[in-house]
């Protein structure tokens, strides 16, 4: 059987797609290729007798399309503060080896993986105002989408009931975002971004 993990987590995303994102509705992204970020905050989880409150990773990867016809490099940044015993459980976790979603299906679309990075990590989870930053390489500052002719802040929940990695996200804007590593480097602000909460586990 497969080892046991769980945990639940604030979770920061970007991507290169307009607000609201079409991968959200199974549609092609916006610019026929994905570029994006998953970051997360564990609040509280473990995988076996190993715990990891508090420990922060992200994933970024690179697809020349759809999330779901694969081909991606990505890499995987993980906090330093993680002991080699949380470092390896995350990574096994992510890379899909104890299966659970959403990590297994998005291990399968993943053709290239680059070194994993441990770095320090800062991360601020205030609406849309969220950012997180992962070492000198992971940028990313949300903030909310604004209507064009009034500048008004233009809200939106997205209700998935489906959905693979949350089941409610709150839309918003990038002021930052941007990836910039050794066989991994793009940038999109003022593309799409959303905030959520997550309970992920196999």
């Amino acid at each position: 059987m497969a080892t046991k993990w769980s945990y639940q987590a604030e979770l920061i995303n970007a991507c290169n797609c307009d607000w609201g994102c079409p991968c959200n509705f199974n549609a092609k992204p916006t610019n026929g290729f994905c570029e994006g970020v998953y970051a997360l905050h564990i609040t509280s989880g473990r995988c076996a007798d190993t715990t990891f409150d508090g420990l922060k990773f992200a994933l970024a990867g690179k697809y020349p399309g759809a999330i779901h016809e694969g081909g991606a490099t990505s890499r995987l940044w993980i906090d330093e503060t993680a002991s080699e015993q949380q470092r390896r459980a995350l990574e096994d976790i992510i890379k899909g080896e104890f299966g659970g979603m959403p990590w297994i299906l998005f291990s399968a679309t993943i053709d290239h993986w680059l070194e994993t990075a441990y770095v320090p990590f800062a991360w601020t989870y205030d609406g849309s105002q969220s950012s997180c930053q992962a070492g000198t390489e992971v940028k990313v500052a949300l903030e909310a989408m604004r209507n064009p002719v009034t500048g008004n802040e233009a809200r939106a929940s997205i209700v998935l009931p489906d959905g693979i990695v949350t089941k409610q996200l709150e839309a918003t804007a990038t002021k930052t975002f941007a990836v910039f590593s050794r066989g991994l480097k793009f940038a999109a602000p003022g593309k799409y971004g959303f905030y959520c909460t997550v309970e992920h586990s196999n």
